[in-house]
């Protein structure tokens, strides 16, 4: 099952490749498992966001020179995260939570378009397919229908993050894809039982992580407990000490798209 998801995975990834593409990158399992694929074929830039010497940062700059690609940082500060959440929830109209993910997206998309670029990959998807949140878990632990929670936040992805991610980059005449949002993969994995899926608490991702292997991802990687963007870029910590004033100017709507 693992080289046929090696094979599915590479598929997937190669069919959304151009010439010339950036990959939102971090550094985490999802994003390098892109990488390693994509730079068998054409020419990758990586960009990373995230407050200097923050964990996803110094971790890109690591993977980034074990794997011999350019890795373009994006910085950020107060300010800069700030204008970014402003301008986000202009376009989406989300809550916090959902916002503090986004900013990322803003930024990193901003940035590849300064370089010219005009696609970008994003790693959309591995959390479902692969069972990568804690909520999960608690969630099985809890004796509900996980598989259903599953294939139902799978399907409902380009109502949710994929829509809101398109339109962000679409400000910046970006064409964001989302490789790991592929039917063959979805039908493989939602065909492997929970259990298998779920084996590794700790790192999680059990399974990917097999298949990383096989396509060559820094062992550093492999072992990494990946933090989410919003933590691990350090966007929550700058956010959350704003958070009075950014829910007071930007409160609360209904949601575009869901």
């Amino acid at each position: 099952m693992i080289l046929e998801l090696t094979e599915l995975l590479s598929r997937a990834v190669e069919e959304k490749l151009e010439d010339r593409l950036a990959i939102a990158f971090s550094a985490g399992l999802d994003s390098t498992v892109i990488a390693a694929i994509a730079k068998k074929h054409v020419h990758v830039e990586l960009f990373t966001v995230g407050v200097k010497d923050s964990e996803d940062m110094e971790c890109s700059e690591r993977v980034a020179g074990e794997m011999g690609l350019p890795l373009i940082p994006v910085y950020l500060d107060e300010k800069i995260a700030t204008n970014a959440y402003e301008k986000c929830y202009d376009m989406l109209k989300l809550d916090f939570h959902r916002l503090e993910i986004m900013v990322p997206v803003y930024c990193v998309a901003e940035a590849a378009a300064q370089k010219g670029h005009r696609v970008l990959l994003f790693g959309t998807a591995a959390e479902e397919l692969f069972v990568g949140y804690e909520r999960y878990y608690q969630y099985k632990n809890e004796g509900k229908d996980l598989d259903s929670l599953l294939k139902e936040e799978y399907k409902t992805l380009p109502q949710r993050e994929i829509a809101w991610t398109k339109k962000l980059c679409n400000k910046f005449d970006i064409e964001s894809r989302f490789p790991l949002y592929n039917k063959e993969l979805a039908e493989l994995m939602f065909s492997v039982p929970l259990d298998e899926r779920m084996h590794d608490r700790e790192l999680k991702k059990g399974i990917l992580r097999e298949a990383g292997k096989i396509l060559k991802v820094p062992e550093c990687v492999l072992k990494r407990r990946k933090k989410a963007m919003q933590y691990g870029s350090g966007v929550h910590k700058i956010l959350l000490r704003k958070r009075a004033e950014l829910d007071r100017l930007y409160p609360k709507e209904e949601p575009n798209g869901g």
